[in-house]
């Protein structure tokens, strides 16, 4: 009777037991892109044998009677090989309800590279989605500002956006936009990017060594992708913050399109209006505003067109007068600048082998400014572009691939301005630089073509061949560039590369100028040398390793007698490590350490000298964390090695050439002999996300420069240069954003 009482209380009380040391997990699966609940998406836990689940047409999906503890759910999208792993904790007793939301294309071009697992890469890129570089701490949610976080990717100071990569120069980034060539990539140089961050979908950093599909006069790629597809309804959201304020509005076009359009403006200047101080009056509050729309239809099944247009502009202005200010720019100066771009693209999968992309984009570059009486420059440089890529599958593991560009570069040039000075030039002083009177029209033609093999020569190895040739009319020069990498798959699943390019570039068009610069100037050559090692070290952990030399030659430079010359030469050389750790959707984070030597001959019997952005050091840390479904955290570190700079030893009392008075002339050392102190910098973000019925708000605030550390900008000297002070960078700084969306 003992035995059958203990059996009875066995079955009836020990699964009840069981039970009360299990949880639920009741989630849901939306669509990145769009924000909808995505249908017949298949999610299975990793460390159980549980049978997989799909999720219904409300995007849910429900695992009953799990034990306790931490695992990973795997989300498959259908008919692709998109995952997205999530790592969720189950209490017992408790349901758990977990957001999960993952990518939905089917395919992603890589410039025109259908992305494919089996295919043979060139050197790897660095490449960041849109919903993890808009939560890095620092950015107030723009993407671009965030590109500075990446190992090799350098930034002057807080307020330049400008990037220098592996030791090149600004000047030698091209930026995309949805194949459409960008003007500049930030507004006023450096305060916050000119394409809204809300409509981008991931962005692709090629920072050398990558392949001959990519790169007129450049030696990297910013390759920036717009989203892609839209929701089922009309989705908005609009953003506010302490610069400016954003809108976003997105839909579906039939059953087979979508479009969104997306603008933004600040609005320093209408509470502002004008403000006056010591030496003058600012007119024009800067302002900006920019707008971006796009447009695509699937015409059949293999054929899909897409529209996109987007532009941007900055304006100030401003009226300097006073014994203080120079004779050269009492009066009024006013800055305007902006940007404009537009294309039609049509991909077509002719066959089951062979694709097609064609494009016909327009871009137009316009500057205007005004610096006193003296100095006026107006440019209006407008590009139109015809690209036709093809790509023809031999057979899995071999293809071919080409492209032709044909581009037409209409531009006027008009004002009075003096000659552009050198990198690194300190000596150059704009007052006592001849003025020159400028009106020239210039009709560039370009044609540019490559064919490139990607090959799988056996399962561990594969190749990419590439030839590039690029003719500009201007310097009536064909220039040959080949390109090329081995990858090598290792026992233990890490990826081995090598990688080898030539990099031509014709000079920037105002040293090509008639009356400013010299026509006869050829194009510079540039030399990488590139070797990387990935590791997959676990399903959510990666590190990569890298090496880099970059051989210059043909830089354009000044002579003694300010004549451009084709006579400077350099070299760059570093290494990387980026370690990076991505939890599902909760928590993201990464290590990164870059060393960097870059050094510049202006001329054939000069010495060697520092580059004038060489940081030798950099280390980054950031990381993001969700506590809850609605609160987030995180943290962004960085060190940098303090610029170099060109140190003041003295200065020579003179009579000015335009008035007699006395002047001081500065006497400097050794072309950036001295170098600032280091730079370090923390910077703290938490995010609340409200959730309501139909819409959600969100509220995020940063915390910039935590600890206030005084980051040295520049000196500034007295009139004799007997005495320095220090500028400084930002100091701590709170900035606060809100969104609304719908």
């Amino acid at each position: 009777m003992t035995k059958i009482f203990f059996y009875l209380l066995m079955v009836l009380v020990l699964p009840v037991y069981a039970f009360s040391q299990t949880g639920t997990i009741e989630g849901t699966v939306y669509n990145r892109g769009t924000g909808e609940p995505l249908a017949g998406a298949e999610v299975r836990i990793l460390e159980t044998d549980t049978k997989s689940q799909k999720t219904d047409e409300n995007g849910t999906f429900v695992f009953s009677a799990i034990p306790e503890g931490t695992y990973t759910l795997s989300t498959s999208v259908p008919n692709s090989e998109l995952t997205s792993e999530t790592s969720v904790v189950v209490v017992a007793g408790e349901t758990l309800k977990p957001e999960i939301y993952v990518g939905t294309a089917q395919y992603r071009l890589e410039g025109v590279e259908v992305r494919d697992k089996r295919a043979p890469k060139t050197v790897s890129k660095k490449s960041l989605q849109a919903q993890e570089i808009t939560r890095l701490p620092g950015t107030g949610g723009d993407a671009l500002r965030a590109l500075s976080a990446i190992p090799g990717i350098g930034v002057a100071d807080d307020f330049s956006g400008a990037l220098y990569i592996r030791g090149g120069s600004d000047e030698d980034n091209l930026y995309y936009f949805d194949r459409v060539p960008i003007g500049y990539p930030y507004h006023f140089g450096g305060l916050v990017s000119s394409l809204s961050s809300e409509i981008i979908d991931r962005i692709d950093v090629y920072a050398g060594g990558y392949g001959a599909e990519y790169g007129v006069d450049s030696q990297a790629v910013i390759d920036i992708y717009s989203q892609d597809d839209s929701p089922a309804a009309l989705r908005g959201k609009f953003n506010l913050n302490l610069l400016y304020s954003e809108g976003l509005l997105q839909g579906k076009i039939g059953e087979k399109g979508f479009w969104y359009a997306a603008g933004r403006r600040s609005y320093i200047d209408l509470i502002i209006g004008s403000l006056a101080f010591d030496t003058g009056e600012i007119t024009a509050f800067p302002r900006f505003w920019d707008y971006q729309m796009k447009a695509g239809y699937d015409l059949s099944e293999k054929h899909q067109l897409f529209f996109n247009l987007f532009a941007s502009d900055d304006k100030f202005a401003v009226r300097l007068d006073g014994e203080d200010v120079d004779e050269d720019f009492r009066g009024n100066s006013s800055f305007d600048s902006g940007f404009e771009g537009a294309g039609i693209h049509l991909r077509s999968f002719l066959t089951d082998r062979l694709t097609s992309f064609l494009s016909l984009t327009r871009s137009n570059f316009l500057f205007d400014v005004k610096f006193g009486p003296a100095l006026s420059l107006t440019v209006d440089a407008p590009t139109y572009t015809l690209r036709q890529d093809l790509i023809y599958q031999l057979n899995p593991r071999h293809r071919i691939e080409s492209g032709l560009i044909l581009g037409l570069e209409p531009g006027r040039v008009t004002g009075t301005f003096t000659r552009i000075p050198d990198e690194g030039e300190v000596e150059y002083d704009i007052r006592f630089e001849e003025k020159i009177s400028l009106d020239e029209y210039v009709r560039g033609q370009r044609i540019e073509g490559y064919l490139q093999d990607r090959y799988m020569l056996l399962p561990f190895l594969s190749a990419v061949f590439g030839l590039r040739f690029d003719y500009f009319n201007r310097i009536d020069e064909l220039s040959i560039q080949p390109r090329g990498s081995l990858l090598l798959e290792l026992p233990n699943s890490s990826e081995l590369q090598f990688a080898y390019g030539i990099y031509n570039q014709t000079p920037q068009p105002a040293l090509l100028s008639r009356s400013a610069g010299n026509p006869a100037l050829r194009a510079s050559r540039a030399s990488h040398y590139i070797v990387e090692l990935k590791q997959q070290l676990s399903p959510e952990t990666e590190i990569k390793m890298a090496g880099y030399y970059k051989d210059l030659a043909g830089l354009v430079t000044v002579d003694d007698e300010a004549r451009y010359l084709n006579q400077g030469v350099g070299y760059a050389q570093g290494a990387e490590i980026f370690l990076r750790h991505q939890s599902g959707d909760r928590f993201f984070g990464w290590v990164s350490y870059a060393y960097a030597l870059s050094k510049r001959r202006d001329r054939v019997d000069e010495p060697y000298r520092l580059y004038s952005f060489d940081q030798t050091h950099v280390a980054t840390f950031a990381a993001s964390y969700n506590l809850t479904p609605t609160w987030e955290f995180g943290a962004k570190w960085q060190y940098r090695t303090g610029n170099p700079y060109t140190p003041v030893v003295d200065a020579t009392p003179e009579f000015d050439p335009r008035n007699g008075k006395l002047i001081y002339i500065p006497i400097y050392a050794e072309t950036n002999s001295g170098r600032l102190p280091p730079y370090h910098r923390l910077d703290l973000r938490v995010s609340k996300t409200f959730r309501f019925a139909s819409w959600k708000l969100g509220i995020f605030l940063e915390l910039l420069n935590a600890y206030n550390r005084k980051n040295l900008l520049t000196f500034n000297y007295t009139e004799d240069y007997s005495e320095r002070t220090d500028a400084n960078q930002l100091p701590i700084i709170p900035y606060l954003g809100i969104t609304a969306e719908f």
